[in-house]
């Protein structure tokens, strides 16, 4: 039950009852609750989560034993081994998801698939590329959990269906402006899409976005991704408009990934230039 999840934070705080169950609840009621006897509605229970100064993401993941769920786990694991060019490691762990797929979304399990199928250069399956496509299709309106889970996606849905999606990313902007860490997944879903458009030849909306990518990194906690913003304009500069400058561009970015160690970054480069 939440209630001994809660009084266990509670306890470990060295906070009193009155202090986390001010206008929630009574004692009585705090130490049912607490007990598992007796549930909190929603907002009282978020009051509670803000007294304890928690989110109610760090609330699971205390009440799973400080480990994610299985889900989020092949998730975060998957993300992070295609993120660092370990398809070793993406391989592996894409293989985990499918052999215990119980607890896995369908859905979720097919852009595993699809990514393994274009990290392979292999034609996509395409009942599993129409569900993805419908799933996004269907959207009206876009949370961070759709926005993250399309920028692990763009490299596989049709291009032109991207851009679209892409836009309406975008719109939801405005929803999110205060909410803490939603512009690092705008971020990604940006930057990942313009690597994308590289990829495809796609100058002007390459160019387009890359703005939006720079107005959006302007804090130094997000100077990962303003460095990438800077990769993919040398990149398209060197490969699509001066050759001459887009390499002196490229040798610069290089000199700040080294210094940084961003190996994966340090190798991308001199292959390009290479």
């Amino acid at each position: 039950m939440y209630g001994e999840t809660i009084k266990t934070i509670r306890l470990n705080k060295g906070l009193p009852l009155k202090s986390v169950y001010i206008d929630v609840c009574s004692k009585t009621n705090a130490i049912k609750f607490e007990n598992g006897e007796r549930i909190l509605a929603v907002d009282k229970f978020n009051q509670v989560l803000s007294n304890l100064m928690i989110t109610m993401d760090e609330f699971q993941w205390i009440r799973n034993g400080y480990k994610p769920k299985k889900d989020d786990y092949y998730s975060y694991r998957i993300s992070k081994a295609w993120n660092a060019n370990n398809l070793v490691e993406f391989e592996e762990n894409v293989q985990h998801a499918e052999d215990d797929a119980i607890g896995i979304e369908r859905i979720q399990l097919a852009s595993y698939r699809l990514l393994r199928s274009y990290n392979n250069q292999l034609e996509p399956n395409k009942e599993e590329l129409e569900s993805v496509v419908n799933y996004f299709s269907n959207l009206s309106s876009w949370t961070l959990s759709d926005i993250r889970f399309f920028a692990n996606n763009c490299y596989v849905l049709p291009y032109s269906l991207m851009i679209i999606l892409l836009q309406e990313v975008l719109k939801a902007q405005n929803r999110y402006t205060f909410y803490r860490n939603s512009d690092f997944i705008f971020a990604m879903a940006l930057s990942n899409c313009i690597d994308r458009m590289i990829i495809e030849g796609d100058v002007t909306n390459a160019i387009k976005n890359l703005r939006l990518l720079n107005n959006l990194t302007i804090e130094i906690t997000m100077d990962g991704f303003r460095l990438l913003a800077k990769y993919y304009e040398a990149k398209v500069t060197f490969l699509y408009l001066d050759e001459i400058k887009g390499e002196e561009e490229l040798l610069n970015v290089l000199t700040t990934a080294q210094f940084l160690g961003n190996g994966q970054l340090v190798d991308e480069i001199k292959g390009l230039i290479d």
